[in-house]
């Protein structure tokens, strides 16, 4: 048996040697750095698990280590698939979700690579939000109602003149209702027909539509008013792309899931 110092020796030469070539995914796919009870640990492997860590090319100790790692982690995987470990139904759902998310992953990233979110698609998004969200600032107060119905009842009652915001509010607050001061809004952050029935209001009015929101239905009133300073583009440029990058993931996503044959294989209950 070759000793297992000469083995890292001659691995470390090898790797200097690899690392001055370019560099050919297809080649390093082929290049077996040891045999483990004849199962392989390859250069691929390798530089997997130094890209994981953050460890640099030159580093060679810590590259060495990293390989021996590698090598005894094999050496435990060889005896545990040798006992039957991979059949188990529990490990190999594991496996299975894990080479799902990974293929997923992987996919998207490389999509993404393919049509990168552009500089025009920033700017534009940046101008249409700018048009949307208009010249003005709201500092709202609202009063949440667990129904519409609820809301829109308050709303009449203050359109129709039978009552004033003041005493619907303090009604809503003894019966426990959650009132809330949010603070600044711009069109842009609401739902268009919400937008469009709080755009033009004057302070001390109520919007005339209730806003729907996850914790209910909100009756809005404006408090005060003020001008609009719209952050510069460079200051919300990453924001805009993380946003874009996150709309075309689960727009991608939505077009292959509707795409796929999917075939329920067990009865479903209704």
């Amino acid at each position: 048996m070759i000793p297992k110092l000469l083995v890292f020796l001659f691995l470390s030469l090898f790797l200097l040697g690899c690392q001055s070539e370019t560099e050919d995914p297809a080649h390093d796919e082929e290049v077996v750095l040891v045999l483990v009870d004849g199962e392989p640990v390859t250069l691929p492997m390798l530089e997997r698990v130094m890209r994981s860590q953050g460890v640099a090319e030159d580093d060679h100790d810590r590259m060495r280590e990293l390989l021996d790692e590698l090598i005894r982690m094999r050496a435990v995987a060889n005896i545990a698939e040798r006992e039957g470990l991979a059949d188990e139904p529990e490990i190999r759902a594991e496996l299975r979700v894990r080479e799902i998310e990974l293929l997923n992953h992987r996919y998207i990233e490389r999509l993404q690579r393919q049509y990168p979110v552009t500089d025009e698609d920033i700017e534009a998004v940046y101008d249409r939000q700018r048009e949307r969200a208009g010249d003005t600032q709201y500092r709202i107060e609202t009063i949440t109602y667990p129904e519409q119905a609820d809301a829109l009842r308050a709303l009449a009652r203050i359109d129709d003149g039978v009552d004033d915001y003041d005493t619907v509010r303090d009604e809503a607050e003894a019966d426990g209702l959650a009132i809330e001061q949010p603070g600044w809004i711009d069109l842009s952050q609401v739902p268009e027909d919400f937008a469009a029935s709080l755009k033009g209001r004057d302070a001390g009015s109520v919007a005339t539509l209730p806003l729907e929101t996850p914790q209910g239905w909100r009756l809005v009133k404006v408090l005060d008013l003020r001008d609009l300073q719209a952050p510069p583009l460079e200051q919300v440029r990453d924001g805009i792309a993380r946003s874009l990058l996150q709309q075309r993931r689960q727009s991608l996503v939505e077009d292959i899931y509707e795409q796929a044959e999917i075939e329920p294989m067990l009865p479903l209950e209704e």
